[in-house]
């Protein structure tokens, strides 16, 4: 693959947008979700993941960078890392206490708790294993749209094709940048479906 190719890819599909692009998607989805929540509190919903799995990760990323404690955004060592995917795990769960407290349906929570129990394990793998947290992130996405297909009786599978495609241009980008070896992105993408997919199956 193109190196400017692949890299647009890695900026445009990063792994901390995933929950917000998740959260749209459903948001936008022709099932009960979407309708069983008003405008506004969808509005707050979409606010919150945002705030708390996006923007503040990032920023918490460029003060690590800052302060040199971090070389790159790239995070190419696994020592650097951790403190960032540590910090992203509990606003993860931060956000999750959030949306329990509103009036939606359950499963939209569960998303979110199971993105951040995702990067949990990939903090816990930094010790030793370069995992793709890119892989982990649509992986997740892929397993948000499986789970919500079964859960709901929807017809998603345009839109999962869609997804699977785009995970493997994105795993075929992380490779053309050497930035990881192919088991760190199978696995990557593995650990993010599983997760999210059973807990909604299991959960919701």
């Amino acid at each position: 693959m193109n190196l400017k190719l692949a890299k647009f890819l890695s900026y445009v599909l990063h792994p901390l947008m995933m929950p917000f692009i998740a959260v749209m998607l459903v948001m936008n989805l022709n099932t009960y979700i979407a309708y069983s929540i008003s405008p506004q509190v969808q509005r707050i919903i979409i606010s919150l993941v945002f705030i708390t799995t996006s923007a503040i990760p990032v920023l918490i990323s460029l003060f690590l960078l800052q302060k040199g404690m971090i070389r790159s955004l790239e995070m190419e060592s696994l020592s650097e890392r951790r403190i960032p995917f540590l910090s992203a795990s509990l606003l993860y769960f931060f956000c999750y206490y959030l949306l329990i407290q509103l009036p939606i349906p359950k499963m939209v929570g569960i998303m979110v708790l199971a993105a951040g129990l995702t990067i949990l394990i990939a903090y816990f793998l930094s010790f030793r294993y370069k995992i793709s947290i890119h892989m982990i992130g649509i992986g997740g996405l892929a397993g948000v749209l499986f789970g919500l297909a079964r859960i709901l009786n929807a017809d998603l599978l345009e839109l999962i094709l869609i997804t699977v495609i785009v995970a493997g241009l994105l795993g075929t980008a992380r490779l053309s940048l050497s930035a990881h070896q192919p088991g760190q992105v199978y696995s990557g993408f593995l650990i993010g479906f599983a997760t999210e997919y059973l807990f909604l199956i299991l959960f919701s």
